[in-house]
């Protein structure tokens, strides 16, 4: 699972994926051009508190892959373009980072902000790439000599998303038969993956709560069910550098309750349908990232295909019980210790031992 940042240039991209991924110091903000990868901490506060009860000696918190897209600037050429095009259509999911931060140097070079525009212009942009696409697509069946049939089968479908595209409605929401989606699933629509907005704000406008344009970025995003995190990168670069206490009072000086950072990364995880299950133990506390309804089986190969090749049983209980007992044995106790098969769908918050034998 990777999610790419993408968005205009200087919308503070670089600088976001370089708090996502830990790089608080980075030599130049503004990106070099080049496509990075990274990952980032997804909070949890179980986590915390489990790694405060078992006393680790390693404590490893799920995470989520972001790939940072540089913008294509008026003067790239369509070979630099298509590049970032194809960055873009291998993301599962995209995040685009939208400037409403008011700064006169950023301001000399891009222009000031024009966040709507921004938002629109991008997202037609998406589906004016998948019009094209299918247009090929359709072209190519077209003039096709064999498997006429089966062509035309494609084409009928293929139409059937176009018009949805020139009503300027995304892949996403066409309604489609199983068929039908078993068969897009490897053509990587642009406006068919899930798409989730970063508004990058100064800090007056983090104090505030106000921005230009806010009330129709609002309105846009909540027609469209766009999810959206406020954010103000500076503050957050300045809140990364300060120690865990510090941080909680500096939050508190902006009226947050937790970073933007988290709240994106957690925003990003949910929406995914991704979900956390924990291995705890002296040596480590660890949570592992898997699909909601993935079973214990293919849980286990999470951690080492052996343990998914030689699977036995899993030993699960669910970490509310051990918050509200306070231990492992307690949990024992209630009877809220249980044996798992295989087949058995992991739930988020199980706490698992597995067994196996290779």
């Amino acid at each position: 699972m990777q999610i790419g940042l993408i968005g205009m240039p200087f919308s503070g991209k670089t600088t976001l994926f370089n708090l996502l991924t830990g790089n608080l110091h980075p030599t130049d903000a503004s990106g070099t051009g080049e496509v990075h990868v990274g990952s980032a901490v997804v909070p949890d506060l179980r986590i915390d508190y489990l790694s405060d009860l078992y006393k680790p000696k390693k404590t490893s918190y799920a995470r989520i892959n972001f790939k940072d897209i540089p913008g294509v600037k008026m003067d790239d050429s369509k070979a630099r373009a298509a590049q970032m095009l194809d960055e873009v259509r291998s993301a599962d999911a995209l995040v685009q980072v939208l400037r409403v931060f008011d700064n006169d140097e950023v301001n000399s070079m891009a222009g000031n902000p024009k966040p709507y525009l921004d938002l629109t212009n991008y997202r037609t942009e998406l589906l004016l790439a998948d019009m094209d696409s299918l247009e090929k697509k359709i072209i190519n069946l077209e003039n096709a000599t064999k498997a006429a049939k089966e062509n035309t089968k494609k084409i009928e479908l293929y139409k059937k998303i176009l018009e949805a595209l020139e009503n300027e409605d995304p892949v996403s929401s066409v309604d489609l038969t199983g068929e039908e989606k078993e068969f897009l699933s490897g053509h990587n629509f642009l406006s068919e993956k899930p798409l989730f907005l970063v508004i990058n704000l100064d800090e007056d406008q983090l104090l505030s709560g106000d921005y230009p344009e806010r009330e129709l970025i609002n309105n846009y995003t909540e027609e469209h069910n766009i999810p959206l995190v406020e954010i103000c990168a500076l503050a957050e670069l300045e809140i990364g550098r300060l120690e865990p206490d510090e941080q909680t009072l500096f939050l508190e000086d902006l009226g947050l309750k937790e970073s933007g950072l988290g709240l994106l990364a957690r925003m990003t995880y949910d929406s995914l349908n991704l979900i956390s299950f924990f291995t705890v133990g002296e040596d480590e506390v660890k949570a592992w990232s898997i699909r909601r309804g993935t079973s214990a089986r293919k849980a286990a190969g999470k951690i080492h295909s052996d343990i998914e090749r030689g699977f036995i049983r899993a030993e699960v209980f669910h970490f509310d019980f051990l918050q509200q007992l306070g231990s492992t044995v307690k949990v024992r106790e209630a009877g809220h210790f249980r044996l798992e098969g295989k087949e058995y769908p992991v739930n988020d918050g199980d706490i698992i031992n597995f067994r196996f034998n290779v």
